[in-house]
């Protein structure tokens, strides 16, 4: 099977692999469609995150059920399903305190990182990570549920209030969703980005009530006129960090969730006598099904969001779409994109 394969940074390639088999019992072949291409695919080519040499790129999948174990009930072959892809063994400490997304089997098991991912034709999993589609739904479509899940975790970690005054730093993939996360929850707020190309994408897809700006200063403005704090801000560029406590209203939070190295530095006086709250969050913590309702419901608008699909075989087209340069070896933010798909048939 064709398979898009990390072998070290900026060395990443197409391959021939062997069609993986079932060998337990709650495992289901499945026919890989639709993967979307996220920001961790490329930290890891870019060699700004650590994975594993040889190991088959992507987690953000749907496919169709080829094959299923003997004692797999809830599917069978023909079935349209999205993959969950966060393993967790649920034995270990992290597992059994609630902490799932941080298995600590992880460093083996983390789909498209530490173990083979879904740039490819067929992947195995077991039954429990598997959820079926509405005819409605797209293969593409689907490929926006894990990530989706992702920022539902996050915001499960704050005390939300409906006049909660919000900012969110990045129009990118992230950025959007977490807009769309928020406004379920009653939240109405601003997003922002330097680029003016896609500050016009984003205001052309943001949820209703939402706004967009070039700046955090002209947000700030816009929102808080009289004194420029903010109940909430997130960070999904990774490049803010706590500069911003200052803006952070009494008891407000700053969520974390861009994956870049950096150094920042707060004063601890200042988070304690204001109550401050400073949160990173990543992967999908019980909150897949909560994501897979809302994309097969169209409260998220996973169609919009995806601005360019690919077939795997144009990989390398896909990644310069979204600032990634594998000939040149460069990394950088893309103003033409939201969402990248690579389809695999």
């Amino acid at each position: 099977m064709l398979s898009l394969v990390y072998r070290s940074a900026w060395d990443v390639a197409l391959e021939e692999r062997p069609r993986p088999l079932i060998t337990g019992d709650h495992d289901v072949l499945v026919r890989i469609h639709a993967t979307g291409v996220c920001g961790t695919d490329l930290g890891i080519i870019s060699g700004k995150y650590h994975a594993k040499s040889s190991i088959i790129l992507g987690h953000e999948s749907a496919g169709e059920v080829i094959e299923v174990g003997a004692r797999v009930s809830t599917l069978q072959p023909g079935d349209r399903v999205v993959i969950d892809p966060t393993y967790y063994c649920g034995q270990c400490s992290m597992c059994r305190t609630g902490r799932q997304n941080h298995c600590l089997h992880k460093s083996t098991t983390e789909t498209g990182v530490s173990s083979d991912g879904t740039f490819t034709d067929y992947y195995v999993t077991e039954d429990r990570f598997l959820y079926k589609l509405a005819d409605h739904v797209s293969y593409e479509e689907a490929t926006m549920t894990e990530p989706l899940s992702c920022m539902l975790t996050g915001i499960n970690q704050i005390n939300l209030l409906p006049n909660f005054r919000t900012i969110i730093l990045g129009a990118g993939p992230i950025g959007m969703l977490y807009s769309y996360a928020l406004a379920s929850k009653g939240i109405t707020g601003s997003i922002v980005d330097i680029s003016e190309e896609r500050m016009r994408l984003a205001a052309s897809i943001a949820p209703e009530r939402w706004t967009t700006y070039s700046s955090f200063e002209g947000a700030l403005a816009a929102i808080s006129p009289e004194d420029h704090q903010v109940d909430l801000v997130v960070d999904t560029t990774g490049v803010i960090g706590t500069q911003i406590l200052s803006n952070l209203a009494h008891g407000g939070y700053l969520m974390l969730v861009g994956l870049r190295d950096g150094v920042s530095s707060f004063n601890p006086k200042e988070v304690v006598d204001r109550s401050l709250k400073i949160i990173g969050s990543i992967d999908s913590l019980g909150t897949f099904a909560t994501a897979h309702y809302m994309i097969e419901q169209g409260l998220v608008p996973a169609r919009k969001l995806i601005t360019h699909t690919y077939p795997l075989q144009s990989y390398k087209e896909a990644f310069q779409t979204l600032g990634c340069d594998l000939n040149d070896g460069t990394l950088t933010s893309s103003s033409s994109a939201i969402k990248v798909v690579l389809q695999s048939c």
